[in-house]
């Protein structure tokens, strides 16, 4: 089963994280949250270097830290955080910068609102689920040197 690890801000308040664990279940994955505790979220908010005031982006902010220094260990991220809130769509930009320079797990992002249901997330999920499950087949070498032809 793929593991997708959820980093997100106001999924719950919302009421979207059941229909993100359906749109992950529907494509044999499964949604974990990185498990951290209080001093760290202080701690890698600190490292990150910007400046959230919302201590659910902060979170947010730790759990892609915890990723990123093996914490947790997904095999895809989703990150996601509400359509009207401007400072968490820095944050999810960041976020997801941050991840991709730092790790080598795809990642997908998604801005939602309240009525977001889980037909809606299922492309994102069947291609995090895709990626993972035929990245050999999608890998690639790196190019050295001149390409004649």
């Amino acid at each position: 089963m793929v593991k997708i690890a959820l980093v997100s801000c106001g999924t719950e308040y919302s009421g979207i994280q059941k229909e993100i664990e359906k749109a992950a279940n529907t494509f044999g994955a499964e949604i974990i949250l990185p498990e951290i505790d209080l001093d760290y979220i202080d701690e890698s908010y600190a490292k990150f270097g910007f400046s959230a005031q919302s201590s659910s982006l902060k979170l947010m902010i730790a759990r892609a830290m915890a990723i990123v220094e093996g914490r947790c260990k997904p095999d895809a991220v989703f990150i996601a955080s509400c359509f009207r809130c401007a400072e968490g769509a820095l944050v999810r930009n960041a976020v997801r910068k941050f991840l991709q320079d730092n790790t080598r797990i795809p990642v997908v992002t998604y801005s939602f609102t309240e009525r977001t249901k889980a037909d809606e997330l299922f492309i994102r999920m069947e291609a995090l689920a895709t990626t993972v499950t035929r990245r050999s087949i999608l890998a690639r070498e790196k190019q050295e040197g001149l390409t004649l032809g």
